[in-house]
């Protein structure tokens, strides 16, 4: 008679590197002094993580397989007592929560903003200013967590929610390039109503689904003067905030709009604008235009600079945000779908990525795996990045993962 060998190793583990499927056997406190009903339970959902990471700082795991044992090591534990601590208040899970609370309230600022000028209204600065503020201070504590809730998007409202991200990128994208505070809040302003003057166009112009005849596109030119008009006599608006918004739609070939200004008339802070407004208008899905991949965005950006981009910007941007940015969609190399939730500095080809399907691209499965560390399959392999894809690829939606400022993760 052959009997069934079952395997058991019950391990340590930091209570932020709970994953749903583990088995608690243990706590850091005697069971009395928890509110849990029975001494050992699994972990069916994320409400029963956090309940635990709310109560403990650390647990023992009951693993039943070798497998499921290697797979923890391989893509978590890397430490000798598989403790994996966060190290300091800029990990992502912290600051996510706060730069959503931002990012929405900054939302509805973007949008107050365009109903004052769509009713001929003025508008207060003062929340612009603000939210540029706060949207500097998450970038400084963890530019991730705003970056990945630029990937939260809805056709319907673009141009606010697109005036939101632009400001969000290129304040970061200002940062990596070593601009000064002063210099970012400017830009961000800048970025941040640099489409003021579509509320002038009248919409059936603006959103349009087709092709704009050449008298329209003559129309959708004039949001640029528009926006200049707007802000001009904004007293406490830098002129750069204001350039921004009349000069992004120019090009370094002087075939640009509205005054057809060559290379070296365009600001550095205008460039940058109109390099990251390019890109998030290539990979948003728009009225007329579906989204394109951050890949396909580089190539466009590539293919046009020196004739309407800035080269070494380009360069920089690419270089800035990676070959797979934190936010995208990726196919790995075994069928299964992830975002990428951190890019590695020093291994920018091994980023950190929640996966959201199986290898048949169903979903209901999550998992975090890390190329930085080694992950491995549950096959033998090492994980790698097959290719990036457009958002909604295969039905998966990024914002669908994104809720509340949390990452709906193991």
């Amino acid at each position: 008679m052959t009997g069934q060998f079952t395997y058991l190793k019950k391990v340590k583990v930091a209570s932020e590197n709970l994953q749903i499927g583990m088995y608690v056997s243990e706590l850091d406190k005697n069971w009395s002094e928890s509110s849990f009903l029975f001494q050992g339970f699994p972990l069916n959902n994320l409400e029963e993580v956090k309940a635990v990471q709310a109560e403990c700082d650390w647990v023992y795991i009951e693993f039943t397989s070798q497998e499921d044992y290697q797979i923890y090591l391989t893509t978590v534990a890397k430490s000798e007592d598989c403790r994996v601590y966060s190290s300091a208040k800029n990990d992502l899970n912290y600051e996510l929560p706060r730069a959503n609370n931002h990012f929405q309230s900054s939302t509805k600022m973007v949008k107050n903003v365009m109903q004052n000028i769509l009713k001929d209204e003025d508008f207060d600065l003062a929340p612009v200013q603000q939210a540029v503020e706060d949207c500097m201070k998450s970038i400084l504590s963890n530019q991730d967590a705003l970056l990945l809730l630029t990937n939260i998007k809805n056709a319907d409202e673009y141009t606010a929610e697109h005036c939101l991200r632009v400001a969000i990128m290129s304040i970061a994208f200002g940062r990596y390039l070593g601009y000064k505070e002063d210099e970012l809040r400017c830009m961000g302003i800048g970025a941040m109503l640099h489409d003021v003057g579509k509320m002038k166009i009248p919409d059936s112009i603006l959103n349009k689904p087709g092709r704009l005849s050449p008298a329209e596109f003559n129309i959708m030119q004039d949001h640029t003067i528009e926006g200049y008009k707007i802000l001009k006599d904004k007293g406490a608006l830098s002129s750069i905030a204001i350039d921004i918004a009349h000069s992004h739609h120019e090009k370094l070939n002087g075939e640009g709009y509205p005054r057809n200004l060559i290379d070296s008339s365009i600001s550095e802070y205008t460039k940058i604008v109109t390099i990251v407004d390019s890109y998030d208008a290539i990979t948003s899905e728009r009225v007329y235009s579906s989204a394109k991949s951050p890949a396909a965005a580089f190539k466009i950006l590539r293919e046009h600079s020196g004739s309407q981009f800035d080269g070494d910007i380009v360069n920089k941007f690419i270089e800035w945000m990676g070959i797979y940015p934190v936010g995208s969609l990726i196919e790995m190399q075994t069928g299964e779908l992830g975002i990428v939730l951190k890019i590695h500095r020093d291994q920018k080809l091994k980023p950190r990525v929640l996966l959201v399907t199986d290898e048949n691209k169903l979903t209901g499965y999550e998992k975090i795996v890390d190329l930085g560390k080694m992950a491995v399959h549950s096959n033998g392999d090492l994980y790698s990045v097959k290719s990036v894809l457009p958002n909604g690829s295969h039905g998966v939606v990024v914002e669908n993962f994104i809720k509340d400022g949390v990452v709906l993760q193991h």
